[in-house]
């Protein structure tokens, strides 16, 4: 028969064990990491309230104009708020509960309160940026031009207006030479069917004035016509000149003017 009662010092031992990690069941290492016991046969059951508020906010806010980005950051925003601007990814961003240094200590923050700018190129620079590149038809760049002549401020309206005329009117035509004028534009030979010459007059580069981006003021780029005579016709097209750098100026522009607005410092770079 087995003896029980040589068992009783051991159980004890064991319950006390028990008892003791239950009474202090949380450890804290050298390194600031901390384990629980959580004995066999022992269940975790969650009775928080329901309605208990997070100890921070935790939320990411998309924002479609620098106003709008303006208005919460000032409403929200305090000493520890910052702003990055990244340019590559296009975006200004709000780090709204960012560290602190209170000049004794940096105090660590969730940072995880953020509002950010996501830019978006205007119609305007998006319709034209869409034909950049690429060499058109007469037909196809003549009628281009005469629905976005409003963003043309170099020529004047009614130039571009009569060159498009000229394009339509000279379809069936075969171009045969291009003459480089003095004040820099190019003049065009061409016979038609009956051999009947003559020649057409279209400048080398225009002027916009639209916004690069959504919500902006107008800026002023400008393009490189190009010209490729063929017998089929003249094809047409434009190439930006420098338009990148004003871009990147307007970030720019617009990342200092929301420092400004929102009294918060700012960094060009980002978070990773």
């Amino acid at each position: 028969m087995q003896n029980t009662d040589a068992n009783l010092p051991k159980q004890a031992m064991d319950t006390a064990i028990e008892a003791a990690r239950l009474a202090n069941p949380v450890i804290t290492g050298p390194d600031g990491r901390q384990h629980a016991f959580i004995p066999e046969g022992f269940d975790l059951k969650d009775i928080s309230d329901p309605n208990r508020l997070p100890e921070h906010i935790s939320q990411a806010v998309i924002l479609d104009d620098r106003e709008s980005l303006t208005n919460y950051v000032n409403r929200f925003s305090d000493g520890r708020s910052i702003l990055i601007a990244d340019y590559d990814a296009g975006l200004i961003r709000a780090h709204l509960d960012w560290h602190n240094d209170n000049s004794t200590d940096l105090q660590r923050q969730h940072a995880s309160h953020t509002a950010t700018l996501k830019l978006r190129n205007s119609e305007e620079y998006d319709r034209w940026n869409k034909m950049e590149g690429e060499m058109h038809s007469q037909e196809a760049f003549a009628l281009f031009i005469e629905e976005n002549v409003a963003d043309i401020s170099d020529p004047d309206h009614s130039v571009m207006l009569e060159i498009c005329r000229d394009l339509e009117a000279t379809q069936d035509v075969s171009f045969k030479s291009g003459i480089r004028l003095e004040n820099g534009d190019r003049t065009f030979v061409y016979e038609d069917e009956t051999k009947v010459k003559g020649d057409m007059t279209v400048p080398t580069e225009i002027g916009l004035c639209i916004p690069l981006y959504q919500g902006e003021e107008p800026a002023d780029i400008r393009a490189k016509f190009r010209f490729r005579p063929t017998a089929s016709g003249l094809m047409l097209g434009f190439r930006w000149h420098r338009v990148e750098y004003m871009r990147q100026a307007t970030f720019a522009a617009m990342a200092h003017q929301t420092a400004e607005n929102t009294g918060r410092p700012y960094y060009f770079g980002r978070t990773s």
